[in-house]
């Protein structure tokens, strides 16, 4: 049996040529690897540096977008970045933030335009940002033209993109809960095609980080008002709670008195039981008063005020109201002055509520003005409307006064009164100036100083005044 031999072939060693080609596609590999790691660096430390932006302790809405469009465009070598937000109240995209840079300085001051415009209506459809908005996808303009028409000129737009060599602009729409919420536009200095990859990454997730960064900022701005808001009502409750229970309980607490030593007898005469009666009565009416005026700041903040407007004649209101005031004001010695003008058009009013104006503002007057004082009611021609002024002799009010007046429940110093109980909740200014703005008009106060007396005055349209109805109905109707 003869031994078999079995002879294995081994491959040939790798050449010189081989080794080079495998360590050129390595190195390669490897080389491209690391520019795509430089590259997610890159991306990520541009997001980052958004990040900490938003995580700051900065709150302002508009410095944060600055403050991230300048990031972008110094980072990512960007040409410019604007940010805008959606104002639904007012139909537009709103300019919220725009990258500061030397060429964008330079372009608008050789322009003598921004960049872009503070505002941009929803109704130009033609305008790319406006488009990108309403059908919530990337739009992409290669003509700079697109995304500021109809604000630009052709000219001026060649001249801005030629300064600030841009080559393409970018519209992201800001969608957040599906809804959207704002747009960016990033716009950039060659083709869309030939960005590096990083810049590329970038630009996919900066519209949904600002975006969402945005509305939470604006979520915060909203909850910051909400609070606010909700302290001067907790505020207004307390003053209120604390007000009208001493305003109440003064008129109460004298009805309760006389009407007790009228029935116990204590007014030995007639004369003496008709004063107590009559104090009661006074109290009574005040107390009245103070409950209506209540209700008249309740229908009127709940909108449910309603004004009979009709051509009014301002002569037979005031003397009206007048003739209703004198008494009191005889009673305190103080005069009043009218000097009827028949010459004056009627107005368009509601001749109740205008009325109680007129005994708000003169009754307050009356409050404020010493003995052989005077208040004088007058009206005249100002600006196609009706001016109705009040003016009186009394204290006057000082500058750290002023803005306290026609607000609801308003307090004065101490040192405007005169008169011992002569100050009052400040419902009565407040319907007042409520009242006169449901009628399309605007009332203020004028004063000089404690001691150099008080001027309140008022506006009404003209009943033939065609753009004076419209704003009448306008006001009422809002």
């Amino acid at each position: 049996m003869s031994d078999t031999v079995q002879t294995v072939q081994s491959s040939p060693p790798p050449t010189n040529t081989t080794l080079a080609v495998e360590l050129a596609h390595v190195t390669q590999e490897m080389y491209k690897k690391n520019f795509e790691l430089v590259e997610r660096n890159k991306t990520l430390s541009i997001l980052r540096k958004i990040h900490e932006i938003i995580l700051s302790a900065v709150t302002d809405t508009s410095q944060i977008a600055e403050q991230v469009a300048n990031t972008v465009v110094t980072e990512a070598e960007f040409k410019a970045v604007v940010i805008l937000t959606l104002d639904k109240e007012k139909n537009a995209l709103v300019r919220l933030a725009i990258s500061q840079t030397e060429p964008i300085a330079k372009a608008e001051m050789e322009t003598e335009r921004p960049f872009f415009p503070d505002r941009v209506s929803l109704s130009d459809e033609e305008n790319f940002v406006v488009q990108a908005v309403k059908a919530k996808k990337t739009y992409i303009a290669h003509n700079l033209l697109d995304i500021l028409q109809p604000y630009a000129f052709q000219n001026q737009v060649e001249k801005l993109q030629t300064i600030l060599n841009i080559k393409a602009s970018l519209v992201y729409p800001f969608i957040v809960r599906d809804q959207v919420i704002g747009a960016m536009i990033i716009c950039i200095g060659e083709s869309e095609t030939l960005l590096f990859q990083y810049q590329q990454d970038l630009i996919e997730r900066l519209s949904g980080v600002v975006g969402i960064a945005i509305d939470n900022a604006l979520l915060y701005k909203e909850l910051q008002l909400a609070n606010e808001t909700l302290e001067q009502l907790d505020k207004l409750k307390d003053e209120f709670v604390s007000l009208a229970s001493h305003e109440l309980r003064t008129p109460m607490t004298a009805i309760k008195s006389y009407l007790w030593m009228a029935l116990m007898g204590k007014g030995d005469t007639p004369e003496k039981q008709k004063l107590f009666l009559d104090r009661a009565y006074k109290s009574t009416d005040r107390l009245i008063k103070l409950v209506n005026d209540m209700l008249n700041v309740s229908r009127i903040e709940s909108g449910r005020v309603i004004l009979a407007l009709k051509p009014v004649k301002l002569n037979n209101v005031i003397a009206e109201t007048i003739a209703e005031i004198l008494p009191r004001a005889q009673e305190l010695g103080v005069n009043l002055v009218f000097t009827p003008d028949a010459t004056m058009p009627d107005v368009s009013a509601d001749t109740d509520k205008i009325k109680e104006v007129l005994i708000n503002l003169v009754g307050n007057s009356l409050k404020f003005t010493p003995k052989d004082g005077s208040i004088t009611i007058s009206f005249t021609k100002l600006n196609g409307m009706a001016y109705v002024k009040i003016t009186d002799t009394g204290k006057g009010i000082s500058n750290e006064d002023m803005p306290k007046l026609f607000q609801k429940f308003s307090k004065l110093n101490e040192n405007y009164l005169v008169k011992q109980n002569a100050q009052g909740t400040g419902l009565g200014l407040y319907i007042s100036k409520s009242l006169v703005e449901l009628h399309g008009g605007r009332i203020w106060v004028d004063s000089e100083g404690e001691g150099k007396g008080t001027t309140f005055s008022f506006t009404l349209t003209f009943a033939d005044s065609k753009q004076g109805l419209q704003q009448v109905q306008q006001t009422v109707a809002s």
